[in-house]
């Protein structure tokens, strides 16, 4: 089977993994499907690691957040 013609190289499986289930670990998808042209992969790339840090950096927010209410909380 020619790799244009696999599911999991089609443009909506792709931005699926890139920005829903896997983010970062689906750029190895990206980078070896025939269906984005080297410039779009760039900015793929580019968006998933913007994406990727800002999740990351929410997450940290909401950890702060949660920690300093359960310390006011308990008084600590």
């Amino acid at each position: 089977m020619e790799p244009e013609s696999r599911w999991f190289y089609s443009v909506w499986a792709v931005l699926l993994a890139l920005f829903v289930v896997l983010g970062p670990l689906g750029l190895p998808l990206l980078w070896r499907s025939p269906r984005f042209s080297r410039g779009t992969k760039v900015v793929l790339t580019a968006l998933t690691a913007v994406y990727t840090l800002l999740l990351v950096a929410e997450t940290v927010r909401v950890a702060r957040f949660t920690y300093a209410m359960l310390a006011s909380l308990a008084g600590i």
